[in-house]
């Protein structure tokens, strides 16, 4: 009977262990089943700037992942947003202003976030541009019948910086089985530049046809660096006229707008009144606040027109909208603040 007892115990034991373990392994698998779920409803669009987000990501060395991200600028969000409110309450600021300012804070963490590692990507990419010709002119100078490989790994133990360390993993990779070819095709992937990709497909034709491309190697990186200089003239002429259109959509205009519509307010029309000319009380004070709301829309559209102005001079559509979040919120202040003056 005892012996019946114990196997009883044992079989009791076995069963509850596996009621834990599928426990645990439930745990486990649910926040993946739930991350797919919630993937699967995203449109095609959203799902690939996810996409593009996890690969800035990984090239800006950081541990976390996109969808991760989102989550925790919700969260931060959110938070900003209810300090807003506090706030306006407090200062009993209007409820269109409150309004804005809790969507403002809500996506300010994420957005800040996001174009930070844009920026930093973009600033990593251009670093690279700028060392593809010294990479192509060694190439053009190595003797008569040197092997790409060899090229590869003069580049990977030489100083070229992050273009040093692009093609120490090209050639790390063809170490562990892949070929030149794709080990380069790689590089060019990764940095996702025009100037990088046209060097490398040079590089791939070289290694190809076996032909001597040092002439061609040398004339390329004449051109990239013609190039260069070329774009770097433009930025030094356009500087002038970028920053007199931040200074005039976040403070000139704004400014000017609010000190005359304050004027205007503080005018006395009674004299005018007894005069019979004029409008009626009711009607100007109906046409000054229609101007107060007119005034804003003007600064609004002023700033988003600067922004994709300013963008566009430096080739960089995705920054607008950086400029956008700096010049509405500022143009906004600097009117309210010269409205009271």
């Amino acid at each position: 009977m005892n012996e019946i007892k114990k196997l009883i115990k044992k079989l009791e034991k076995k069963k509850w262990l596996k009621k834990l373990q599928n426990k645990k392994t439930l745990k486990k698998t649910k926040p993946a089943n739930q991350e797919k779920i919630s993937s699967e409803f995203l449109p095609k669009e959203i799902k690939e700037k996810i996409k593009e987000f996890d690969f800035v990501l990984k090239e800006n060395n950081s541990s976390r992942k996109a969808e991760e991200l989102i989550k925790l600028y919700f969260a931060a969000g959110i938070s900003l947003g209810l300090i807003s409110i506090g706030i306006s309450s407090f200062i009993e600021l209007n409820t269109s202003y409150t309004l804005l300012l809790f969507f403002f804070c809500l996506l300010l963490p994420g957005l800040i976030h996001y174009f930070l590692h844009l920026f930093l990507f973009e600033s990593n990419k251009k670093e690279k541009e700028n060392l593809v010709p010294d990479i192509l002119l060694q190439a053009s100078i190595f003797p008569k019948g040197t092997s790409m490989l060899k090229i590869i790994k003069y580049v990977s133990e030489s100083d070229y910086g992050l273009m040093g360390k692009e093609f120490e993993k090209a050639f790390n990779e063809t170490e562990k089985g892949k070929t030149i070819e794709e080990a380069l095709k790689g590089i060019s992937l990764r940095c996702k530049s025009e100037i990088i990709s046209r060097s490398i497909n040079l590089l791939i034709q070289g290694n190809k046809s076996g032909c001597e491309m040092n002439k061609i190697f040398k004339e390329t990186a004449e051109d990239i660096l013609e190039t260069q200089s070329i774009i770097r003239e433009r930025i030094a002429s356009l500087f002038i006229q970028k920053y007199t259109l931040i200074l005039a959509g976040g403070i000139i205009v704004p400014a000017l707008l609010g000190i005359i519509t304050g004027f205007v307010n503080e005018m006395n029309f009674m004299g005018i009144n007894e005069l019979g000319l004029g409008m009626e009380p009711q009607i100007r004070k109906e046409l000054i606040s229609t101007s107060l709301i007119a005034n804003q829309i003007y600064i609004l559209e002023y700033a988003l027109i600067a922004s994709f102005f300013i963008a566009q001079q430096e080739g960089q559509t995705k920054k607008a909208l950086v400029y956008a979040l700096i010049l509405i919120p500022l143009g906004i202040i600097c009117y309210n603040i010269a409205l009271v003056l």
